[in-house]
């Protein structure tokens, strides 16, 4: 039986690139540094459940929405990044980040048509990225304005980057809880396929269809329900998609654990 609900109304059956957007590349990341927390697992429990948005309730942004732009790779790298910045200023930093700065002036990555989950934050490191009240979302259509140099009211533009050389891929599954509990959310990418698009709660384990693409999200926390443990997910499809938003994954399941990474805010 699978354990999440489908939701196969023929009528609502709409071909996976005309309803819900993608747009990562799911390159291999094994260039990157590794964090491990093995040294201090003897020292800590990590608990069987975690939540982000119950353990810094004013830090987790609210769900977004990519629309049709394949920019799923800004969304959740600027996500993961506004929360960082406010868990780790005790919440005096607490701005939603701009995914239209990235969409439109990351010449690393390909604006709807796509990104990496390193490059990105290598943009993040180098020129960071405006807050979203300097430059709202504006390719929810697949068009993709030019960079601009000034917020879109004519205000000076005031960058907030990720720390040099901080960006890390997690290597376990232990060490992807510990962060997300030391430091808060984590971006990763997994493997959509077609029965993903019919998504409607419960915990999501692949079971048919073909693959439809990558795409990049926001882990912020976990647990276990009759003995299947899962990843509690933010996707960037809307609030009224999913679980309000979110979503639950076996973990492992369509490569989840094998692309987390994460860089620090710069305070």
């Amino acid at each position: 039986m699978n354990r999440f609900v489908l939701a196969l109304l023929a009528l609502a059956m709409v071909a996976c690139n005309e309803k819900y957007a993608l747009g990562l590349d799911l390159t291999n990341l094994d260039h990157l540094p590794v964090k491990s927390f093995k040294s201090f697992l003897r020292l800590v429990t990590v608990p069987e459940s975690f939540d982000s948005r119950t353990q810094w309730p004013s830090c987790i942004h609210a769900v977004r929405n990519q629309q049709q732009c394949g920019s799923c790779w800004a969304f959740a790298g600027s996500e993961v990044l506004s929360d960082r910045f406010c868990i780790a200023s005790n919440g005096d930093v607490n701005v939603v980040l701009s995914p239209q700065y990235m969409v439109s002036c990351d010449t690393l990555n390909f604006g709807c048509q796509g990104g990496y989950l390193d490059k990105e934050w290598y943009t993040l490191e180098d020129q960071g990225t405006v807050s979203d009240a300097c430059w709202p979302y504006q390719s929810g259509s697949g068009y993709v304005p030019r960079c601009r140099t000034t917020c879109t009211d004519g205000s000076a533009m005031k960058a907030y980057k990720s720390k040099k050389n901080s960006l890390h891929k997690m290597g376990d599954v232990a060490t992807i809880k510990m962060e997300i509990m030391a430091n808060g959310p984590v971006e990763t990418g997994f493997t959509v396929y077609e029965d993903f698009m019919y998504y409607n709660g419960g915990i999501y384990e692949h079971s048919w269809g073909s693959q439809e693409g990558g795409h990049a999200v926001k882990i912020v926390g976990w647990g276990t329900e009759n003995g299947t443990d899962f990843w509690i997910i933010a996707n960037s499809w809307g609030p009224n998609w999913g679980e309000s938003g979110f979503f639950r994954i076996k973990q492992g399941d369509c490569g989840i654990n094998d692309f987390v990474v994460a860089g620090e805010a710069a305070l």
